[in-house]
């Protein structure tokens, strides 16, 4: 299981389709740019089990960990998602950055108070794309607008 995976403790996925639910995910250029703005999240007192930088190998794995795992109805599901521009063209955004080096940060954010507080350290970071996974969609934070 890859880092992330065990990080997101399996509430990635919805429908067969990347949604990790009540967190915020940040693309940075480099590790050390994700590293450092998760090194701010610390310093300002998120708890280290909320919060974890990771190279773009680490989204690859955990994508490819998927697609084994859902089997036909998770294809099906991102196909329709694909189809209906939503979650499953971000995934696809994310995965072909990864491959050319962007570095992850993720940031569990249980409320809407802590996604703003979270998002208020994160901004200054200029982090290349930022979108909050919350119950009622996708909030575009920074990037693809």
């Amino acid at each position: 299981m890859s880092k992330l995976a065990e990080f997101f403790q399996g509430s990635d996925t919805h429908l067969g389709v990347f949604y990790p639910k009540h967190y915020l995910l940040a693309v940075f250029p480099s590790l050390r740019e994700a590293q450092e703005a998760a090194r701010r999240l610390l310093l300002a007192g998120r708890p280290s089990a909320d919060v974890i930088a990771v190279p773009g190998e680490d989204v690859v794995d955990l994508m490819e960990e998927h697609h084994k795992k859902d089997g036909l109805w998770g294809l099906l599901m991102t196909e329709v998602s694909r189809m209906m521009d939503t979650e499953a063209v971000y995934a696809d955004e994310d995965l072909k950055i990864a491959k050319e080096g962007a570095a992850f940060l993720a940031v569990r954010c249980s409320s809407e108070t802590a996604k703003s507080r979270v998002w208020s350290k994160l901004q200054s970071a200029h982090p290349l794309i930022a979108r909050y996974y919350g119950s009622t969609g996708i909030e575009h934070l920074a990037g693809e607008y």
